[in-house]
């Protein structure tokens, strides 16, 4: 079943539902005041049956043919019972006497007025005292004209009922048809979009932010940034792995046909040996790389929390003096603080973490073991400072040092595979934190981290 029509039905089912208890509400309430009317003007015929007949000689003359006048205009089947104390039936007027039991004229006796039903009549009995004795006056007379409008009240409201149904189904259907309308566009729209195509977006509807219209679009447009990213993080990394792959590999697989294809001295193997080391080492660094980058792109959040900077930086420098021994580095701290807060950042460990060995490392191997100088400062945030002596940076490649793969023109001599820094300034970019750098050729350069 359509969701559309399921709507319709149910919202149509609730409208006969509370159509139904209001009519059958205002029936039965329509019903029980034109019995209680009828019940009392069956007490006024009978107050003036016992008038006509017991006042005769003590009212006025006009008076009494006022009320003589008023009692012989009967109701529609009007019959009335006069009882003495004793239970006896005295006087009847207008038609056969009804068959009232004893018990309900002693009951009447004693409650002085009470009102019932006797084979399909309704009767009202009251107790009339006069100076000839005690006696009980029963009115009883079928409601005519109230029944035939009982019986037009309902015949209106089962029309009514049924027609109310027919209408608010068909109002029902237009309005689902209409409120429907833009999620059957949505969908359209989103059937269009494929993996081809994934940087379409679905338009917003008009109408209110809050619309869970609107909600849906832009949940939808999200996911489908997430999806687009996924899928472009994965087609990079395909594309990027193949490519910087492809050369190391023939490298490594041309070397070892070379020295198969005759028998070798063990210097010759173990220079070899060395070679496919750094082959191996080269490849892995390119799939590290490759891997923390597809990494990056797919998932955007990661774990934050609150850094000391300093124990992380104390931590890399740790770990780098054992790659790197013979390295000589120096750390700064310019910062005229009291406390230790300023060093505390908010971040992901591990990712700064890399940031820092990528940037220092970079600085050992193009300073050709020249003095480095890591400076710790603080104006308003921190800031961390890596400067080394080395090759520097040309001005022609100033504008592309961040691009994945790329390695500057006079680097030729030093190994690398153009990642660290495009993979650095990806992470500072996801914290929100900027990276700049200042070089001079043959003279340095220096990269500093502003954690703003």
């Amino acid at each position: 079943m359509r969701l559309r029509f399921k709507l319709t039905l149910q919202s149509t089912l609730i409208f006969a539902l509370t159509l139904a208890i209001v009519f059958v509400g205002t029936y039965v309430i329509f019903k029980q005041h034109t019995t209680h009317i009828f019940f009392n003007k069956l007490t006024d015929r009978a107050l003036i049956a016992g008038f006509v007949y017991f006042e005769k000689d003590e009212a006025t003359k006009l008076n009494y043919s006022k009320q003589e006048s008023i009692y012989r205009v009967p109701l529609v089947d009007e019959i009335v019972q006069v009882y003495d104390t004793t239970g006896k039936l005295i006087f009847v007027d207008h038609g056969p006497a009804l068959a009232v039991s004893e018990q309900r004229v002693n009951e009447i006796f004693h409650k002085k007025e009470v009102d019932f039903y006797q084979d399909g009549r309704q009767c009202a009995g009251i107790y009339y005292q006069d100076n000839q004795g005690d006696f009980v006056i029963i009115s009883s007379g079928i409601n005519v004209t109230g029944q035939e409008r009982l019986r037009n009240l309902g015949i209106t409201m089962i029309c009514f009922f049924f027609g109310g149904i027919a209408i608010n189904f068909l109002l029902n259907a237009w309005l689902s048809k209409r409120t429907f309308r833009p999620f059957t566009e949505v969908i359209d729209q989103v059937n269009s979009i494929t993996a081809e195509n994934l940087h379409l977006r679905l338009p917003q509807q008009n109408g209110s932010k809050e619309d869970e219209l609107q909600k849906v679009i832009a949940t939808f447009n999200y996911f489908l940034e997430r999806l687009e990213v996924s899928v472009k993080s994965q087609k990079h990394f395909l594309k990027h792995a193949s490519h910087e792959l492809k050369t190391p590999l023939a490298a490594l697989i041309g070397e070892l046909q070379v020295n198969l294809q005759e028998k070798r001295t063990e210097e010759e193997y173990q220079h070899l040996l060395v070679n496919l080391l750094d082959d191996a080492q080269h490849l892995k660094a390119i799939m590290e790389g490759l891997l923390t980058l597809s990494g990056l792109e797919s998932n955007r959040t990661f774990p934050i929390h609150k850094i000391q900077m300093d124990d992380v930086l104390w931590d890399v420098l740790g770990k780098i003096k054992i790659t790197h021994p013979h390295s000589i580095i120096t750390v700064e701290v310019i910062a005229e603080q009291e406390d230790t807060n300023w060093l505390i950042v908010e971040g992901n460990e591990v990712l700064l973490s890399m940031v820092l060995t990528n940037l220092i490392e970079n600085a050992i191997k193009f300073s050709k073991n020249e003095p480095i100088v890591i400076a710790l400062n603080y104006t308003r945030h921190l800031q961390i400072s890596i400067k080394d002596q080395g090759i520097g940076i040309i001005h022609e490649d100033k504008d592309r040092i961040f691009d994945l793969f790329y390695r500057g023109t006079n680097v030729n001599a030093v190994t690398g595979h153009g990642m660290g820094l495009h993979l650095t300034k990806r992470i500072l970019d996801l914290h929100g934190f900027h990276l700049s750098y200042q070089s001079v050729i043959n003279q340095g350069s220096t990269f500093v981290i502003d954690f703003s």
